[in-house]
Order: C-alpha cells, then structure tokens, then sequence
C-alpha cells in the first residue's frame, strides 16, 4: 500500500542575515499587503449585495427588444466560445436566463449533450442530495449515552457508556477532551463500564424523501440496477487514477489534507489518519525510533528498519594540471545517503488489531512522517476516547468496544454531544472543494437504514439517483462523491436541470446558494474575476482534474435577473489558465449584461427613429457688416 508522505518536520529557521531571506521577508509582506487591500475592498460590498444573503434577483420582466439584445450578448459569447470543432479541446456549454416564474430561457450552448467528466463539479450533486436527504437543519451529533438500567450514582456512571457518531468528518482527538470536560462538569469521576462504538443505522431521512423512498419502493431493485455499470469495491483511499491526478495535475485549488474513508460511514476522528513518525539513530547499523500520534492500543508496531550513513559533504584539496602551471583547488565530496524505507500496515476493517511494519534503511538522524490509515476506526475511536477521559480525570473500569444498541427502541439518556451543521460541512466541501469531506459525505448517505442495498457504495448511488428523479435530471452518473474517479459522467444539460432543481426550491436554494464559492471573495475563486462585475456576484463550484477545467453555478445580470452556466473543457495538454480565463470572460459578460444597454449597442442606426428636421432660419442680413 502506498502511503501519502509527509514533509519532516523539523524546519530551517530563516537567518536575517542572508539575502534571500530578506527577499523571502519582502516578498511575504507584499502578499499581506495584497490581502489586506482585498479585504478592505470587501469590506466597502454594498448592502444590496451583501456576501451574507443570497443573491438579489429583482427582474420582473422588459418590455423592449429583448431578441435584439440577447442576439448581441449571444454573438459576444461566440466570440469567446465559438461553437466549432476544436482540434486540441472538447467544449461543453450551457447558459440559461431564469425568466420571474423560474421558467428557463436558453441563451447560449456548445455541445450540452456531450457526456464529459464533472471534475469536482461532481460535489454539486452529492450536496445537494445531501441537503434534501437530511434538511438544512441536520446536525452531525457526536454523542456519549447510557442505555437504562445504566445510571448515574455518586459521581459514577454504573454501566456502559456508548459512543454514537453520526459522521461528523471534521471531529477531533481534541472533540474527545470537550466532551470529557461536559461530563466532569456534571460530577462524574468514573465509568463503571465498557466505552462502546455504537455501529447501529440511523433513520433521519427529511419527510420529502421518506415520502418518496415510500411511493418508489417497488422499483428498489431496478434503480440499484440502473444506477449501477458493474462491480464496484468498497470505497477506500485514492484509486490509482486518482493518485495520477493528484500528483501531476494543476489542483492548487483542492483541499489536498491526507484522509481516509472507514467502512464505517458514521466514524470519523482526525480524518481517520494515525502519523507515523520515524527517526533514524546515531550512526550506522542502530534501529529506528518510532513514535505514533495518536497512540492507539490496538496497533502493533512491527520495528525492523535500521540507519543508514547519513549524507555527509567534505572538502579536500586536488592538484590540478602538471609541472609549472599545477594548481591546488579545493573541492567537495559529497557521500550519497541510503534511504530505502517502507511502512506497510496490514489489518481489516473489524479486526482487533492493527499491524505497522517500518522496513529498510533510513539516513542517521533524518526523520520521515508516514500518514497510515486507521483500519477499525469504530474501535479506534473507543479506544481514543477512553484514553482521553483517563487524560481528564475521569477513570474507566471497563475496555474499548463496539457493538450495537439491545434495541433501537429502548430509552436513552445523553451524558455530553457535540455537534456540527450540516451546512457548515457543506460550505467546507463546496467552496475549498475539499475531497475528503464530498467522500465522507458521499459515505454517509450510505448509513441511512430507508435505502435498501447490500453495498455501501450502491446505497449511495441509489439516493443520489432518487434525488436526481425527483428533480427530473437525466443523463448523470455519480461513481464517487468528489469527482476525482474518471468513471463520473455528466452533461451540461443535466448540471443545468441540477441547478433548476435546485432554484425552484426556495429554501434549498437560499441554503445551497451559501454553500458556494465567491467570486474573487472566498473558496476556489476567490482569485478570479476580480474587479469585474461579476466579483462578489457570480456563486460557482470550480472543476479540475488532468485535461479537465469547469465550472457551474449562478450569477445575476445587471437588470437583476438570475442566470445560470455550466462551462468545461476537456482533453486538452498543458495547463488550465487559458481556459480558465475564457470561463471567466463569460460569467464576467453573463454579469454585466443589461437589456438597455445592448439594445442600443446592437440596434442598426437605420432602424433607430430620427426625428424630423427643422427648416433653418436665418436672417436677411445675415453675415453682412453693419
């Protein structure tokens, strides 16, 4: 298996002294600068486009020559997307006006029905499935409960505690500390009991979808067939298309933060990543030290790598040349360091142990930081919090388990929650594009008990697939949840049919609209667009991968009227920045369009009335002296 590396941690400290620190000390002040004067230019929004509230759609119709106008903005378009074969790109477009009823008016489309790779578009379709899976005002409850008879008596809480996740992908090591400070805050000092990792399903549907899952129930089979192209595997790490992608290309905008799914969809702590730090010893032929954070009990640590000579330079002095015009230079010998480490880990999903094997050589005294997956983390995280209650004064009597609830039904006291919205969770996904928070959401859809499949990945799909049905969006399939896996397909026409689902939902559409990236203000177009009408403005989700560039979202025109567009180019060479600019030049003209303003630029002068003339008048003696 192969592990994500992570930089050694000891860091150079910069000497004042040297030039290229000064040009380094320099160089970061003129970024601060920029910052500063990028939020003082945010600062200065209007309040009639507040970055806090959706965007102002005031347009109620126009009443003059609207085909002139649109003909002018859709011959500008052409001009930056013209609608032609491309001999080193494939183009995709859609971009469509909401008229006041929210009905669509196309205004401009290059290939719409052309299957092409979403990228992380693909995130506007999990969180949005999300959203209308479990409400706006789901919260992710990290909980510690008792489950009678289990009862508090002085001080102590007689019987087993159990830890119930709901699959809050951003829960800490340090979440564990507040929750142990919430129960000495109550009086408690001991457990008298097991700490268990509650694996139960949960039931939290939004009643629009149970009440579809009830009305479609018969066709369960068929949907899990049609949304399906084969056997899929358990979602895990990074396929290796994915590595590919992430290591050559141009994703400077994704939140690229090692984690790992579980096969647990609700257990979730420190993005389920244990960091394995190795160190080599004094000198050639000792054994490596190996530290592990956070200490899990249930890993072995298997030690068999040994130190290396580290990498040493000399100087010497040679002769060079013969006789009279001999010369002694001195040069530097550099001795290469042998590095030929490995750290494998081997452990299933609900085994209780979790063997770390460290292997090879690694230089004297250098350092390597290894990030390994947690294999059992519903167990894991029993064991991290029974850890932390110790740390806090708070004593277990019993061991670190999971299990399941006697009965769903039976009655609960809760001793400490944490919680997280669910929108908070989305505006994370959304505008940093973070991959592993759309996987972890993508995961826990599969938890909810009203989707009948055997696979966790199929579960998934099949809601996906629901919310798609009911927003009447064809043409789509989802393999994964960020869209880093080349077997997503999508269309502009389906993004589009996704976002009109999405707009003619008022509520669903104010919250979802909050989760998406700002032009030239925050998220992964922060730096686009600025100074243009459409900074501040447009809302977008950005998608890159190797040949890949999109972008989808909503922006409002000058007169007030919401448009919507999805723009992509695909398997090109070389870098996005071309294309990226030519996305722009298009939401930037979509935002400064007004109906006035191009009826006068694009009305012929032989059309436009000329009022008639007035004789000229001049007087007898004009232009005589007197």
């Amino acid at each position: 298996m192969n592990f994500v590396r992570a930089a050694p941690c000891n860091a150079t400290e910069l000497n004042p002294s040297s030039l290229y620190s000064k040009y380094m000390i320099k160089k970061i002040c003129l970024v601060i600068v920029f910052f500063a004067c990028l939020h003082s230019a945010a600062a200065q929004l209007p309040l009639s486009d507040s970055l806090h509230t959706p965007l102002a759609i005031t347009f109620t119709g126009f009443s003059g020559d609207t085909a002139v106008a649109l003909n002018g903005l859709r011959s500008e378009l052409a001009g930056i997307l013209p609608n032609t074969k491309y001999r080193r790109m494939t183009p995709s477009c859609k971009i469509v006006f909401y008229e006041p009823d929210n009905s669509l008016h196309p205004l401009y489309a290059v290939n719409p029905s052309l299957p092409v790779l979403p990228a992380s578009v693909e995130k506007l379709f999990t969180t949005s499935a999300t959203l209308w899976a479990l409400g706006s005002s789901y919260l992710f409850t990290t909980k510690l409960d008792i489950a009678a008879p289990a009862h508090i008596q002085d001080g102590s809480v007689i019987g087993n505690v159990f830890l119930r996740p709901s699959g809050d992908p951003t829960l800490r090591l340090k979440d564990f500390d507040t929750l142990a400070y919430a129960l000495a805050a109550k009086g408690i000092r001991q457990i008298e009991g097991d700490i268990i990792g509650d694996l139960s399903d949960d039931d939290i549907l939004t009643p629009d979808a149970k009440k579809y899952f009830a009305e479609h129930s018969d066709a369960a089979e068929k949907l899990i067939a049609d949304s399906l192209g084969g056997d899929i595997p358990a979602l895990d790490s990074a396929s290796s298309d994915e590595q590919t992608d992430a290591a050559n290309d141009d994703l400077a905008d994704e939140v690229t933060e090692p984690g790992f799914l579980s096969s647990s969809p609700n257990f979730f702590i420190d993005r389920n990543v244990i960091s394995i730090r190795v160190t080599g010893g004094d000198r050639k032929g000792r054994g490596v030290h190996v530290s592990v954070n956070p200490p899990l009990p249930n890993l072995h640590i298997i030690n068999r790598g040994s130190t290396s000579n580290p990498m040493r330079v000399s100087s010497k002095r040679v002769r060079v040349g013969r006789g009279r015009k001999a010369r002694y230079r001195t040069v530097r010998v550099r001795t290469r360091a042998i590095f030929t480490l490995h750290v494998n880990s081997a452990g299933g999903p609900s085994d209780p142990v979790q063997n770390i094997t460290i292997s090879g050589l690694i230089p004297a005294h250098a350092t390597r930081i290894y990030n390994v997956p947690i294999r059992n983390v519903p167990l894991a995280m029993a064991a991290l919090l029974k850890w932390r209650l110790e740390q806090n004064g708070i004593h277990v009597t019993g061991t670190a388990r999971t299990g399941k609830l006697p009965s769903a039904k039976m009655q609960l006291t809760t001793l400490a929650a944490k919680q997280t919205p669910l929108l908070d969770l989305l505006k994370q996904t959304n505008k940093r594009s973070d991959n592993f928070l759309a996987e972890s959401m993508f995961r826990k859809l599969s938890s909810i008990s009203d989707v009948t499949a055997h696979d966790p990945a199929e579960r998934s799909r099949k809601l996906i697939k629901s919310w798609l049905s009911v927003i009447r969006c064809v043409n789509g399939f989802c393999y994964d949840g960020s869209g880093l896996s080349r077997s997503n397909q999508t269309s502009a026409n389906a993004v589009i049919d996704l976002l009109h689902g999405i707009r003619i939902r008022p509520m669903m559409y104010n919250d979802f609209l909050s989760t998406m990236s700002i032009a030239g203000f925050d998220g992964t177009t922060r730096a686009r667009m600025i100074g243009t009408p459409a900074q501040f403005n447009a809302r977008s989700k950005t998608g890159t991968l190797n040949g890949v560039t999109a972008l989808a979202g909503f922006v409002s025109t000058q007169d007030g009227q919401l448009a919507s567009y999805f723009i992509t180019m695909q398997n090109f060479g070389g870098g996005a920045a071309n294309y990226k600019g030519m996305q722009n030049q298009i939401v930037e003209k979509l935002a400064g369009f007004r109906y006035a303003d191009y009826i006068a630029k694009y009305t012929p002068p032989s059309s436009i009335p000329i009022p008639p003339s007035v004789p000229k008048v001049t007087a007898p003696d004009s232009g005589k002296l007197r």
